[in-house]
């Protein structure tokens, strides 16, 4: 089972940037038929005044690079370029994000986690974004007790490789700089680099589909059992229903992610191969672990590009990292 998650995975990326493909070439033909009647100069009337219409493709890659942002056309039809809880965006948003995860029996009752983050994500341009996001915690361990402070920060560059009115696909180059007090259970301890690769795509009727592969590999820290690399991967189904005529709420946005990562090459305790199945241990290679967890939510549409979102996460393999975890977060466009 745990295989054909990842087979499942590999062959939906596979299939995205197949359709990325042949779905930018024709929006291409139909831009360049369109451009020369009097319906294109209504479309350049409309992104003057509400966005800027994206055409960024293999055949104007050199573009775009040094391009100030400029917000995404968006209207009721289409379905909104909004991030949701924990996959990866693929789009490229000016925002600032408050998040609260409260983590419940974390290493086995050991530890309550309350956190809160602070996400700020800065497009320089059409091509490039910026994305820095610094951790308070606060946790209540059974060996520390109560703890609070800085916790580790994560840095991120991410590059615009495709994208139209109807998809993104981007990559990012990711740090985590262990910044937090391992010693008081505010930080990991280790530094880790990892590349990304997200989708988005406008599946019509406001439903849109989120995906994401990436690998964190760690680059420094004191712990052998720590894995040698990390391959996340997730995807997530949203739908948009929008509100008219309210003007508190302009839609909800009900969505689903499932999310997860395998670890390869971990050092593992006697103790920890003397519970494991010797078959199964043989099968999946020495030291491999999976982890897959599912995230339901909701997202609050409010005035003035302001968003609420709520989720509830579980694990769906035993995993012993937590039992549930409750999300909160707050954006602000801007």
């Amino acid at each position: 089972m745990r295989h054909r998650i990842s087979v499942l995975l590999w062959l939906l990326a596979s299939w995205i940037c197949i359709y990325a493909t042949h779905s930018f070439a024709n929006e291409e033909k139909v831009q360049g038929i369109i451009g020369n009647t009097s319906t294109g100069e209504t479309l350049t009337t409309h992104a003057e005044h509400h966005g800027l219409k994206r055409n960024l493709g293999y055949s104007n890659f050199l573009e775009g690079w040094l391009t100030p942002w400029k917000p995404y056309v968006e209207d009721e039809i289409q379905a909104p370029r909004v991030p949701l809880l924990r996959i990866t965006p693929a789009f490229f948003k000016r925002e600032v994000r408050f998040n609260y995860i409260y983590v419940d029996d974390e290493h086995q009752g050991e530890a309550d986690v309350n956190e809160w983050g602070l996400a700020l994500e800065l497009p320089l341009t059409l091509r490039f974004k910026l994305d820095i996001e610094p951790k308070v915690l606060h946790a209540d361990t059974a060996k520390h007790g109560e703890s609070a402070g800085f916790g580790d920060t994560k840095l991120a560059l991410r590059a615009m490789l495709l994208e139209s009115e109807t998809f993104s696909l981007s990559t990012g180059s990711v740090i985590n700089v262990p910044t937090g007090d391992e010693d008081r259970e505010l930080g990991e301890g280790i530094t880790t680099v990892g590349q990304q690769l997200a989708y988005w795509m406008d599946m019509g009727h406001r439903v849109s589909i989120h995906t994401f592969l990436g690998v964190d590999v760690p680059t420094g820290g004191n712990h052998r059992k720590d894995a040698d690399m990390d391959f996340l991967y997730g995807v997530a189904l949203s739908k948009t229903i929008t509100i008219k005529e309210n003007p508190c709420i302009h839609g909800i946005t009900p969505f689903i992610e499932l999310n997860g990562h395998k670890e390869f090459g971990l050092d593992k305790s006697e103790d920890e191969h003397k519970a494991e199945d010797e078959s199964e241990h043989k099968a999946e290679g020495i030291g491999e672990k999976y982890m897959v967890d599912i995230l339901p939510g909701v997202r609050f549409d409010l005035p003035h590009e302001l968003y609420v979102l709520a989720g509830f996460e579980i694990p769906l393999n035993g995993t012993e990292e937590f039992d549930k975890r409750v999300w909160f977060s707050i954006i602000k466009d801007f």
